[in-house]
């Protein structure tokens, strides 16, 4: 009996570490990023475009070139909220060349997306950016 029980235990926790660990996130909210995202959600391209180079360059232009067919399909915004800063795991790697990043949930209207933004570097700029559809304990869905 005792075995089994051990066993079962063993097998809980074996299955469980790799969902645990995927979403862990410590709440120590960086200026940098939070202000990286607001010129995102504000469209400010003549302002921020300069801020976002390398690999982040082509996920801002997304969000700063706004249309009204995106602001149709999204929604109003309604809030944005900060879900803690992600260590270095197997999704990061995959998006932000596996790089520690503030991830905040953003909510329209007709959408929720979440965005993974690493801390500038030191030359001030956002070298690493990505966004998804769904909130950011959605995340081992897309794994």
């Amino acid at each position: 009996m005792k075995v089994l029980a051990a066993l079962g235990i063993a097998v809980a926790v074996i299955a469980l570490s790799p969902v645990v660990s995927a979403q862990t996130r410590v709440m120590t909210e960086h200026a940098e990023t939070a202000a990286a995202l607001a010129c995102l959600l504000e469209h400010r391209h003549k302002e921020c475009s300069p801020r976002f180079v390398g690999s982040a360059t082509k996920p801002a232009k997304y969000w700063l070139w706004w249309t009204p067919d995106k602001d149709i399909a999204l929604g109003p915004l309604v809030s944005s909220e900060y879900a803690g800063t992600q260590s270095a795991n197997a999704y990061l790697t995959s998006h932000v060349n596996g790089r520690p990043a503030d991830v905040y949930a953003v909510k329209f209207r007709h959408q929720q997306r979440t965005f993974y933004i690493v801390p500038p570097g030191p030359d001030g700029k956002v070298h690493y950016l990505f966004t998804r559809q769904g909130g950011p304990d959605d995340e081992k869905a897309n794994m």
